[in-house]
Parts: C-alpha cells; sequence; structure tokens
C-alpha cells in the first residue's frame, strides 16, 4: 500500500518526536513541534497518518506518562536508519557548491540570518552567497542562473519562477509621538500634507506609497537608506516615514508612534521564488523547507 504523504518528512517528524520523548515526555510535542519547524497541529496530523499507516499505536500515555510503544521503538529505528541513508544519497554543500539567496530588505535584515544560522547548523561546511535585491533584480538573476532562490515582494505571485507565499506585508505609518497624527483619525489627505521621509526612487516601498500619496502633491523631503534612519527622523520631529514589516512585526523607537495603514495602501506580500525548471534537492531544499515554516 502506498504512503499517502511524503514519507520521509513524516518519518523525520517522528524522529524529533522520539528524541523529544526520550529527553523527557512532559511537553514532548511541542518541542518536537519547535525542533521540526513545524506547526504542532501539522506534528499531530503526521503522526496519525504514519500510526494509521503502521496499523499499531506508536505512542501511548500523555503527558509525563508518553512513552514509546514497542511498535514505535521500532518504526523509531528504522526510520533513523532510512533517514540517514536518504541524507546519504544528497549532494553535500562541498560537491553542490554555495547556497545563492537574493532578499528584499525586512527579510534581509530581520529573518534571513536566524534562517541562515539554523541552516549552518545542519550543514556545518555550508557557504552561502546573499545578495540585497528588490523583486526585478532578484526575478533577473534567477533566470540568468546567478541564484538558487529569491525572497521578494509582490502583490501576486510573481511570473515565469516556482513560488511559494510566505508571508503578508503590514505598512507602518510612524510619526512623533506629539504629532497631531499619532491619535487622530488617519485618512490619506491628512499624511499627504506632512513632511515626508523617503527611501530611494526604486525601493518598492517607495513606490507603493507615492501611488497613493503623490497624486495628492505628496514628495519626499528627506531621502533615508533603510528604517532605523527614517525612524530617528521621525524621533526628531522631522517628519513621517513609512516602515514595511511582516505581519507580526511592529517597528519600536522612542517618541515615535507607529499606526497601520496597511488597507490605505496596495496589498503586498512576499514570496519565495526560485526558476521553475530546477528541482531544488539537498540543502537547497531544505532551506526552503525552513522559510516556508516561518508563516
Amino acid at each position: 500500500m502506498s504512503y499517502p504523504g511524503d514519507l520521509l518528512d513524516h518519518l523525520r517528524a517522528f524522529s524529533a518526536l522520539s528524541s523529544a520523548i526520550e529527553a523527557g515526555p512532559a511537553k514532548a510535542f511541542s518541542r518536537a513541534a519547535t525542533d521540526a519547524g513545524l506547526d504542532i497541529s501539522v506534528l499531530r496530523r503526521r503522526m496519525q497518518t504514519l500510526t494509521e499507516h503502521v496499523g499499531a499505536p506508536l505512542i501511548a500515555g500523555r503527558g509525563s506518562a508518553l512513552r514509546l510503544t514497542a511498535n514505535g521503538t521500532r518504526v523509531r529505528d528504522r526510520a533513523r536508519r532510512m533517514l540517514d541513508l536518504a541524507a546519504s544519497l544528497q549532494p553535500s554543500a562541498d560537491e553542490e557548491g554555495p547556497l545563492r539567496v537574493a532578499c528584499t530588505g525586512t527579510f534581509h535584515s530581520e529573518i534571513l540570518p536566524a534562517c541562515l544560522a539554523d541552516m549552518r547548523s545542519r550543514h556545518p561546511k555550508l557557504r552561502f552567497r546573499v545578495r540585497r535585491a528588490g523583486a526585478e533584480a532578484a526575478l533577473d538573476l534567477l533566470w540568468r542562473d546567478e541564484l538558487d532562490v529569491a525572497i521578494v515582494r509582490s502583490s501576486e505571485a510573481p511570473k515565469g519562477v516556482a513560488s511559494r507565499k510566505i508571508g503578508t506585508d503590514r505598512l507602518w505609518l510612524a510619526v512623533h509621538a506629539k504629532s497631531a497624527l499619532a491619535e487622530a483619525r488617519l485618512s490619506v489627505d491628512a499624511m499627504a500634507k506632512e513632511m515626508l521621509i523617503g527611501y530611494a526612487s526604486t525601493s518598492a516601498t517607495m513606490r507603493r506609497i507615492m501611488a497613493v500619496l503623490g497624486p495628492r502633491g505628496a514628495s519626499p523631503w528627506i531621502e533615508v537608506d533603510g528604517k532605523t534612519a527614517a525612524l530617528a527622523y521621525v524621533a526628531a520631529g522631522l517628519g513621517i516615514a513609512f516602515v514595511s514589516l511582516l505581519a507580526g512585526q511592529k517597528p519600536e523607537r522612542r517618541n515615535v508612534v507607529v499606526r497601520d495603514v496597511t488597507p490605505l495602501f496596495p496589498r503586498v506580500a512576499f514570496w519565495l521564488v526560485w526558476a521553475e525548471h530546477v528541482r531544488l534537492e539537498g540543502f537547497r531544499a531544505t532551506f526552503v523547507e525552513r522559510v516556508v515554516a516561518l508563516r
């Protein structure tokens, strides 16, 4: 009988759960889900599927009494042998060359470092090359085979490449704590009248802002190269700025109030993309799995 899913992925999840139980059964599911980079509900579904396929319970008890059954111990040992064999078939980091990544600003500075640190822990010899690039430049590099994967920001799935949506974008308005906009009802017209702290004209965030504020007469009075500088000017009371971040992130700076203005501007999402004709394997596939797990 064929397995109803990705058997290796489910065996990896079971191996992580087995290790967590061996380390201490209390909260083993929660720790195993974290170690495997999975939501706990996904881990439980995978265990249910694997159990149904084996046809016998793999674990018993709950809480501090959670333990592997005899069948669970047998499957654990065979799973680890299978996973070791599968890993031996994959090219090593030395054989495949560096992981080549291009990334947009928010991911580049706040998300990618943790992902690459995790990858280095799994593949100690891994080398990587990271470029900071907007969507157009990153896609061009992919088409020229100068990248393996890229993380870009776009209102829709980029065309001509394989893609996975990995997060939504939130646009925050940053104003000085004493500004009238800190508490007033926000409108596009009110924002357009303020002194705007902006980014380079090539910035995707800047194009998104000016598409709405430009027709109302707004233009950047102060140009900066990133959100840190923008928030510094706002904190000094020299204007307003916009900061684009992942959902769940919120910029913080003393004397600065931030307000979510996403609904007033074009919607944008973050996408993980790679060339359609390329099958990502080995540590490159692991990297994709790690980034997708951030959702």
